[in-house]
């Protein structure tokens, strides 16, 4: 017995019915959802959390189009490495773009607080101090902090211009300081400078010492103040 074949010509109304179900065109499998989701957010992943939905969505299509019975499964796995890649940019935009920003700003401020436009110490002192960090301002003394900047003074002189390292900008230490480096020019000549930031000051970048010519605040605390008079030693 030879299977039916439908005749070349479409059926008259009314004769649909004689043809058998198995002849009947069967339809696709609908799109994922999740997939076509996913995709769409890992494009706009430089947002930053829709890198993050992008890349869930797109586990979510690879899950929900496995085995047929959904469509979109390549728009779901090319939605994981895309929301990745544009998540790091998002991270990029967000963090480190204004973080380079706000650094490129350091060597400015200091020139303009140890530069020929700080006209006293005193000034010097005040300028650094809106730089510093709240455990700078607190342990190192405004007779401390002058001092230093009048020894600085007096050996290298008015800083001139000063600019990022870009050779060796940022180094770390084993206890989580981080140092930025600028290459300082002053009066006297040039001299490296270091400034140092706690890890929980990194990003706000408030300094929490600055060494130049291996001199700092910090390692002067004992040096007299300037305005310290010695006493007269005693009658025999």
């Amino acid at each position: 017995m030879t299977q039916f074949q439908p005749p070349p010509f479409p059926p008259l109304p009314g004769q649909q019915d004689y043809y058998p179900a198995a002849h009947a065109p069967s339809a696709p499998p609908r799109w994922s959802a999740a997939a076509i989701g996913g995709f769409i957010l890992s494009l706009l992943g430089f947002l930053g959390v829709t890198a993050v939905l992008g890349l869930i969505f797109g586990i979510v299509g690879i899950i929900t189009t496995s085995g047929g019975r959904r469509r979109g499964m390549g728009l779901a796995i090319a939605a994981i490495p895309i929301s990745v890649v544009t998540g790091a940019i998002a991270v990029l935009l967000f963090f480190f773009i204004p973080f380079l920003t706000r650094a490129s700003e350091i060597p400015v401020k200091l020139q303009s607080a140890l530069g020929s436009d700080s006209p006293t110490v005193a000034d010097s002192a005040n300028a650094l101090r809106e730089m510093g960090s709240s455990t700078f301002n607190e342990e190192v003394s405004t007779e401390v902090l002058q001092a230093w900047i009048t020894q600085i003074n007096a050996k290298h002189g008015k800083l001139t211009s000063a600019s990022l390292d870009t050779d060796q900008m940022m180094s770390k230490t084993r206890d989580g300081s981080m140092y930025l480096n600028v290459k300082g020019k002053f009066v006297n000549g040039p001299a490296a400078i270091r400034l140092t930031f706690s890890e929980k000051e990194v990003w706000s970048l408030r300094i929490d010492d600055i060494e130049i010519g291996g001199s700092s605040p910090r390692g002067f605390a004992d040096a007299p103040s300037p305005n310290k008079k010695e006493s007269a030693p005693a009658a025999p």
